[in-house]
């Protein structure tokens, strides 16, 4: 059962889009593939028919602040021939842990799009690779999740979901097969909060101990979320370090940006197929 609070909040800002949109002559579409896109993942992503939104303009998601790397904007359109509705950026919950705004937005921007008719979602992330699953550079195609680090969901009592029900074996198989060059693994998930790197030396040892491949600071969440409405998911983690070598937020946005071309590449064969 949905907390009816925070469902009624995702409907206004649903309603909000839907007349912004009938303001401009267009209908929303009535069931458009979500995509929540990531450090490198959307930024050169071209959409046809394209409307943005900044996150500021939508009912909830006032007073939001910027983060780099994150253009925090919806986008109404379509991509390879498919209605769309994706999150240029997203909140994280360790952008404020102590504002319980934060997390009511964290789990808005996704139930937002659940309410616009989302029933198909393509999550993406940054991720740092355990034990040399994957090579920096590589993408996580990501089947389960390890929950017991991560921070507290923005679900209320009664709640009672399993975020890895929705990662999609089909969906998993369609990333897989449309790879190209890029190199792919089928690989477990754990969240951390951050903002804070984990230590090479004994955190990632831990983590990789739990037989995960990656570990993220989102993803999670908006699982939890899509759940909620029995929505199939598609967890994919672009690599952009390891668990040797020093790394820094910096770097890493770099990374990830000299990869866009190849990963917006990848999300537009994926949806092409969907």
């Amino acid at each position: 059962m949905r907390n009816a609070q925070r469902e009624a909040e995702a409907a206004r800002a649903a309603a909000h889009v839907t007349g912004h949109l009938r303001g401009l002559g267009r209908e929303p579409a009535s069931q458009p593939i979500g995509l929540v896109l990531g450090t490198g993942w959307g930024d050169v992503l071209e959409f046809d028919q394209a409307t943005e939104l900044p996150f500021g303009e939508i009912p909830g998601f006032e007073g939001l602040e910027g983060l780099e790397g994150h253009a925090r904007r919806l986008v109404i359109g379509t991509l390879a021939g498919k209605d769309v509705l994706a999150l240029r950026g997203r909140v994280h919950l360790n952008e404020a842990p102590a504002d319980p705004h934060v997390a009511r937005m964290v789990r808005l921007q996704t139930e937002l799009l659940l309410q616009l008719g989302v029933r198909t979602l393509i999550v993406t992330s940054a991720v740092g690779s355990l034990r040399g699953a994957l090579p920096v550079g590589g993408i996580a195609i990501v089947d389960g999740f390890v929950t017991v680090y991560a921070p507290d969901m923005p679900l209320w009592a009664g709640e009672f979901i399993s975020p890895e029900d929705t990662l999609d074996p089909a969906l998993r198989a369609i990333a897989h097969e449309e790879r190209g060059e890029l190199v792919t693994k089928t690989v477990g998930h754990v969240m951390v909060r951050g903002p804070f790197f984990e230590g090479r030396k004994y955190d990632k040892a831990l983590l990789a101990a739990t037989g995960a491949g990656v570990v993220g600071m989102s993803m999670l969440p908006e699982a939890c979320i899509a759940a909620l409405y029995g929505a199939k998911v598609l967890g994919l983690g672009f690599v952009t370090n390891d668990d040797v070598a020093e790394h820094s937020h910096e770097e890493n946005l770099a990374c990830a940006k000299a990869a866009a071309p190849h990963l917006c590449g990848l999300l537009a064969r994926i949806v092409a197929r969907m």
